[in-house]
């Protein structure tokens, strides 16, 4: 028996898939910050947080909309951690003020604030009380008559399937179930707004992926919004409505899933999302929305389709994610996006290959290869001689 229910069946009958970017939030149609006339449930305003000189969160503007699955997605000391502590208020901003469903709760202390839970990746759950006990605890402090909170207890518990655990304790469950645990004692004050710190970071990665799942169907279910921290890039991809993606202290962009990975605003965030290969040039021509491209690697000419404002002569860079690229032993009849160059590295990962192939000026551009047949003509392998291409729509063009 699985750790995790399984997610649950389309309309069709089939399981969602289980990576990958989502091009829509969980709700059909789900896009509030698109309408001016939605209030944020969230609003970061200006919020600057300093350690002594260290500057952790920088002059952060931020809005989180009701009932979405928002993500804050950087690398270790990007300072998400500090953003979503403020707003549970375990730390106070420095400068700037944060506000909930249009009231400033800057200086309220935690236990203050009612609309607001946190999970903690640790858990902190107590050894010595059952697993009811343990969901229970949050509603017994409020003082909640002991009728109201069975009713809770035993909700929360049918929600993340704990029924047949409510008399363990943490140390007789496995990580996955004292995760549920620690999610269903959140769940159980019904707050409007969840935080989650790293939930998942403790678990193997095939259990994550199905905890990744399990969250997404509990969020949608109870229209909490969600704000989680994380640094997997595809845990963010795969739950979120919205990420914002965090370098030291800075918000570098906030969009879809589907935007950060197809659209993405800097060279950093291409990077940071998913594979990318980034090739640098010179911006040759411009016709009806078509950029030519003078390539640093000698006789390599790039074409895009961009609307980015750009000029002749203008250094950018070409991001091409290695799916969209085609890789052959022979060379294409189109002299347009067609690098050519040596195998360096192969990597075979059942449903997909991965190559890595060096160019003329020495850098490494990534392709890879769907394994849909038990042969695809004559193999790739090491030292090979092979031909990339990529269609126009493909590329990004980056200014910075």
């Amino acid at each position: 028996m699985s750790e995790f229910a399984s997610p649950p069946a389309t309309a069709t009958g089939a399981a969602p898939p289980r990576s990958g970017p989502r091009s829509f939030a969980p709700q059909s149609g789900f896009s509030p910050w698109k309408d001016p006339s939605q209030a944020p449930i969230v609003r970061f305003d200006n919020v600057t947080k300093q350690f002594g000189d260290f500057v952790a969160v920088k002059s952060c503007t931020l809005d989180i909309y009701e009932r979405e699955f928002f993500a804050l997605l950087g690398p270790s000391g990007c300072g998400k951690s500090t953003l979503l502590r403020m707003l549970a208020g375990f730390e106070q901003p420095t400068d700037g003020r944060i506000m909930v469903q249009g009231k400033d709760i800057t200086a309220l202390p935690p236990y203050e604030r009612s609309d607001v839970n946190m999970m903690f990746q640790s858990y902190a759950l107590f050894p010595h009380m059952t697993v009811e006990s343990n969901i229970g605890f949050g509603l017994r402090q409020e003082g909640m008559p002991k009728g109201e909170i069975a009713a809770r207890v035993e909700e929360a518990m049918a929600m993340v399937e704990l029924k047949p655990f409510a008399k363990r304790k943490p140390n007789q469950l496995s990580g996955g179930q004292q995760q549920r645990v620690a999610l269903a004692r959140a769940i159980a004050k019904k707050p409007r707004i969840m935080l989650l710190d790293e939930p998942l970071g403790a678990l193997d990665k095939k259990l994550r992926q199905q905890a990744q799942f399990e969250l997404m169907r509990i969020q949608e279910s109870t229209g909490t919004t969600f704000i989680i921290v994380t640094h997997d890039q595809e845990e963010a991809m795969t739950v979120a409505s919205r990420i914002a993606v965090m370098d030291k202290g800075n918000i570098i962009q906030v969009a879809t899933p589907n935007d950060i990975y197809e659209a993405p605003k800097s060279r950093y965030v291409a990077g940071f999302i998913g594979d990318v290969n980034v090739l640098e040039g010179k911006v040759s021509g411009i016709t009806d929305g078509v950029i030519d491209i003078e390539g640093a690697v000698s006789g390599c000419h790039y074409k895009t389709r961009s609307n980015e404002p750009v000029s002749i002569g203008q250094q950018v860079w070409l991001a091409i994610r290695p799916e969209k690229v085609r890789i052959t032993h022979d060379k294409p009849q189109s002299a347009i996006n067609v690098v050519n160059g040596k195998v360096d590295d192969v990597g075979y990962l059942g449903s997909i290959s991965h190559y890595h192939v060096k160019i003329g000026n020495g850098q490494r551009v990534t392709a890879l290869r769907a394994n849909t047949a038990m042969t695809v003509g004559p193999p790739i392998s090491w030292e090979d001689d092979v031909w990339m291409d990529w269609p126009t729509e493909a590329g990004i063009i980056l200014t910075s």
